[in-house]
């Protein structure tokens, strides 16, 4: 028997929970969620006796967002110790860019309590549809915001990016008040050491309704501090590639097409 669902409710509201996490949720004692959209705590409530908002009781303005990821898992731990099986709903993907998943995977283990991990339609999914492009094509690279700063990690700009939580830079306190412009500033002049003044990139959210379109900023690099009161932390900022990488194994790239060359690399 599974103790802790951990699930995917999608980005856009309920329309995107899967049958798998449907399921979970109708079979848990309790759903412990992290997710502000309007319709979710009805979606679950019909699903589900006990249901629980995890972000009304974790987070405080001007708090260490940490301290609410630890709030949260604690609690979820507690919830499945008392009346598991229980299930935590996360909003989007349940692993991508939620710590407390990890928290509560991590404790489980040492509990003794099994896990199940369901995935979701996450933020980078709704993007790929969104801006209509293939991440495969020419690759993608992909780095949290404070993070590529703070390790001031290499960008390749011949592959586009994908920089996420632009919205909440240099700071790992909990707020929901609007960025100024000075926010951006040492972001813009990191990312120039790669790309020019005048480089395109798009700032984009994923529509939290299935009636409401994306929010999409184009802007050249140098105007980013110019949006900072419309980038809230929900943003993300995709950047083009500046151009193609050439070819530089010539001989690979003679044998692709060579029905000689597929006969010996397969049986």
């Amino acid at each position: 028997m599974t103790d802790i669902h951990i699930v995917g409710l999608g980005v856009s509201s309920v329309s995107q929970v899967t049958r798998e996490a449907e399921q979970a949720i109708k079979a848990s004692n309790e759903v412990l969620y992290l997710d502000t959209g309007v319709a979710t705590r009805r979606f679950l409530e019909d699903r589900c006796e006990r249901v629980t908002s995890l972000h009304d009781i974790s987070y405080r303005e001007g708090d260490h967002r940490l301290n609410a990821y630890h709030h949260m898992a604690a609690t979820v731990i507690e919830s499945a110790l008392a009346r598991a099986p229980v299930t935590f709903a996360v909003h989007g993907h349940p692993l991508i860019a939620v710590y407390p998943s990890f928290l509560v995977c991590d404790i489980a283990t040492v509990l003794g309590l099994s896990v199940r991990v369901t995935p979701g339609v996450s933020a980078i999914d709704s993007i790929v549809a969104e801006l209509k492009i293939d991440p495969c094509a020419e690759g993608l690279q992909m780095y949290e915001a404070t993070d590529l700063m703070l390790r001031r990690r290499p960008l390749q700009a011949d592959v586009p990016a994908l920089i996420w939580q632009i919205g909440n830079l240099e700071s790992s306190l909990h707020t929901e008040r609007i960025s100024r412009p000075r926010r951006f500033e040492r972001f813009v002049d990191y990312l120039m050491q790669y790309y020019a003044l005048e480089h395109p990139v798009i700032a984009v959210y994923a529509p939290p309704h299935p009636l409401m379109p994306a929010t999409i900023l184009r802007f050249p690099l140098q105007e980013m501090p110019r949006h900072a009161e419309s980038i809230h932390a929900g943003f993300s900022l995709y950047v083009p590639a500046t151009g193609p990488r050439s070819i530089q194994d010539v001989e690979l790239l003679s044998r692709i097409d060579s029905p000689e060359h597929l006969r010996a690399i397969t049986r």
